[in-house]
């Protein structure tokens, strides 16, 4: 226990504390991301938040006074205070979450995906679906329901895990407006997905199972792929904007576009905020990813989009042949390339799905996603499916309306 506290002097000394007791609610979101997409269904005042990065001197005290002195405990305890009709988080990768069914009554408990899954990490062997099946060593990792973005996460959960899947789509992605004409102001947008810090030199890995890449080598995709977009772009007189992923605090990310396009200074888009990825993929007429969450969220509502989804390939084709965790629809088996992605991020491969997406009429398009979005991204305009589910869970809408339970 003295250990625990000594870990807890810098929060208490960075004044991320709370002093008062939690006060009963309706909901307890465990962690804080995802408040603000939660509260566009239910009252602020109606959600206590369990921050792992803050500390609840109450709670602390109790666990003090019974001899318990571990974070399931702490959570369980600070869940107890607040006697929730709901707990819920949207860090839908957060192992521990489906250990609290078990050791919980009352509540009921909602997971809801937020990303692709896959099973790579920075620790070896760390990956979602390693950490799950060590725990189900131990314990049979619970949930009432997980809200997942397909059928093929909804197989992949429910192999691991036993809850209630049920299919909602990106619960953001169902926010976004379809019939509200945008002005074009791109042909092609690049998404980005880099990471936070300097990836030369860097000693972090990502690892497949025990084996291990470079975080530099994990994004090379990236490098072969911009260059070969700018020289297509750059031939077909089209206008590429590359999008950021972080914000302007994080100017590596910009740093390292350049770095790949030098002398020429690329249209680089920093993210501003929670919407401006969005803006600027509805502004443009194609978009091109390696394997980004928004990529699949884009598609599921008919943008056209290219998906280069060969990491494995650009790091390590011999080590990581047989990996499918970055392949395109994973965990779905599908072929190594199709009219609209590859396994390979390959010049050729980008030139070839680009032409085809230039020329397919919205006709044609809509026939060729039609199989894949159900499976992989359901696009549901105004979550119908998840505000059903609060109100079967009893919880009072934002906008008044009310569960008959």
């Amino acid at each position: 226990m003295l250990r625990r506290l000594r870990r807890a002097v810098p929060i208490i000394f960075s004044g991320r504390i709370d002093w008062l007791p939690p006060k009963q609610r309706p909901v307890v979101l465990i962690h804080a991301d995802g408040f603000n997409t939660l509260t566009k269904f239910v009252n602020a005042s109606d959600v206590s938040i369990l921050d792992p990065e803050r500390i609840n001197i109450f709670i602390v005290l109790k666990m003090l006074c019974s001899f318990q002195n571990s974070h399931a405990q702490y959570r369980i305890k600070f869940i107890n205070a607040v006697q929730p009709k709901v707990v819920i988080t949207f860090i839908d990768n957060d192992v521990t979450f489906y250990s609290l069914k078990n050791l919980v009554s009352g509540p009921q408990f909602v997971s809801v995906q937020n990303g692709l899954r896959h099973n790579y990490s920075f620790n070896s062997q760390g990956g979602l679906l390693d950490q799950l099946d060590e725990v189900s060593k131990q314990i049979s990792p619970t949930c009432d329901y997980i809200c997942v973005f397909g059928l093929a996460s909804a197989k992949l959960f429910s192999t691991y895990i036993n809850a209630k899947t049920l299919i909602t789509g990106s619960i953001q992605n169902n926010f976004r407006e379809t019939n509200m004409p945008h002005a074009i102001t791109s042909d092609v947008v690049f998404v980005s997905q880099l990471q936070a810090f300097t990836l030369e030199g860097s000693s972090v890995k990502v690892y497949f199972g025990q084996r291990g890449i470079t975080i530099s080598e994990f994004f090379e995709a990236e490098r072969q792929i911009v260059r070969a977009l700018d020289t297509y772009c750059e031939e077909n007189e089209l206008r590429l904007v590359i999008c950021g992923k972080r914000d302007q605090t994080h100017t590596y990310e910009r740093e390292f576009f350049e770095s790949i396009l030098q002398p020429k200074k690329p249209n680089f888009l920093v993210r501003e905020n929670g919407s401006s990825t969005y803006d600027a993929i509805d502004a443009t007429r194609l978009v091109v990813t390696i394997d980004s969450t928004i990529g699949y969220e884009s598609l599921s509502i008919g943008k056209r989009v290219a998906f280069m989804s060969g990491r494995t390939q650009s790091a390590d084709p011999v080590g990581l042949a047989q990996t499918r965790d970055t392949n395109f629809g994973y965990p779905l088996d599908l072929p190594a390339n199709g009219n609209f992605w590859t396994n390979q991020a390959t010049t050729t491969e980008l030139t070839r799905i680009l032409d085809y997406l230039q020329v397919v009429t919205d006709k044609e398009w809509a026939t060729e996603i039609a199989p894949y979005n159900e499976s992989l991204m359901a696009y549901q305009p105004g979550n119908p499916v998840f505000k059903k589910l609060l109100l079967d869970l009893g919880l009072t809408l934002i906008d008044g309306v009310k569960s008959d339970a």
